[in-house]
Order: C-alpha cells, then sequence, then structure tokens
C-alpha cells in the first residue's frame, strides 16, 4: 500500500524525508549495486561469500591465446598454404578454399580430389585417389558430407563418422599413405 501523503510537513525543509542530506541520491545507501563491497560493506560481503552468492577477487582463468593448440594448428595451416601458394602448387580458388577452413570434412575433400590430382597435391591410380592432408597443413578430418570416391587418405586425426565414410566407398584412413 503506497505511502499516504501528509500535508501538515509539506513546508518544512525535509517534507519528512528525515535529516536534509538524505534522499539525495546513492550516496546515503552508500553507492549504488555493489559499491563498497570489500571496504565499507565487507559484513554483508562476507555473508554473502560463505553463503556461496558473491566472490571477491579475480576468478577464473583464460589461457593465452599462443598456448592453445588450436591456435598453433590454425597458424601452421595458413602458413603452409601461403606457401604453397608462392610456390606456385596452389592457385586460388584452391587457396581460398583451404583457408577457410581450419578442420577439412570428407565432402569437402571428396569434391576437390580432381584438382588436387591435377596440382600435383594428390595421386591417381586406377579408380583410388591418394591424397597427404598433413602436407597441405590439415591434421585433423571431419566427417560431414558425401563421399563418392574411392579415398585413401593421410591425416594424424579422423574421427569415426569420416573413417566410416571413407571405408564404406573402399577407401582407407591412415597415419601413412
Amino acid at each position: 500500500m503506497p505511502k499516504k501523503r501528509i500535508k501538515k510537513i509539506r513546508g518544512s525543509k525535509t517534507c519528512g524525508g528525515g535529516a536534509k542530506k538524505k534522499r539525495r541520491g546513492a550516496g546515503h545507501r552508500g553507492g549504488r549495486g555493489n559499491a563498497g563491497a570489500t571496504k565499507h560493506k565487507y559484513l554483508r560481503t562476507i555473508k554473502l561469500v560463505k553463503a556461496g552468492l558473491y566472490q571477491i577477487g579475480k576468478h577464473g582463468f583464460t589461457r593465452p591465446k599462443v598456448v592453445s593448440s588450436e591456435y598453433k594448428n590454425e597458424r601452421y595451416l595458413k602458413n603452409r598454404l601461403r606457401e604453397l601458394k608462392e610456390e606456385g602448387v596452389l592457385d586460388d580458388y584452391l587457396y581460398n578454399f583451404f583457408i577457410s577452413r581450419t578442420e577439412i570434412n570428407v565432402g569437402d575433400v571428396d569434391l576437390i580430389a580432381e584438382k588436387l590430382v591435377e596440382r600435383g597435391l594428390a595421386k591417381k591410380e586406377g579408380e583410388s585417389y591418394f591424397i597427404d592432408l598433413t602436407n597441405l597443413g590439415y591434421n585433423k578430418l571431419l566427417g560431414a558430407g558425401r563421399v563418392t570416391k574411392n579415398l585413401n587418405i593421410k591425416v594424424e586425426y579422423a574421427t569415426p563418422k569420416a573413417i566410416e565414410k571413407i571405408e564404406a566407398m573402399g577407401g582407407s584412413i591412415s597415419g601413412e599413405v
């Protein structure tokens, strides 16, 4: 229920608000929000910390970007692709195709297998394509996409779905081709 207005004190200095310095902002509350949580509102903070509702100081850890393996792999891949482009092994189409992916899918490899053979980055013997993804800078093969060719791929890591799709078409995945 709202407070009833009293007309008696309307002409007084504070109009019923207590001391004249009150009602001037957040100053009379000791600041807005958690201001002073580790200073003058410390006992309140300690109670909240014990209850598990508040944390004091820095918490958590973010690993530096330079240390993470994903960052190292991505940097190595981009440098390797840049080298291949400067040597003239990769044309603009293949360079743009590869540089946009940090991991490659089996469907993508299936799409560009013929172009890789033309550029000398893969070999074709009969119906089989022999592709070395580690030479291109990739270390992970994912399982998205359709496989329509017999692919023998050399890569450090491949997902179970990728292995299943390639083996279903008579190909293989290994550390060495």
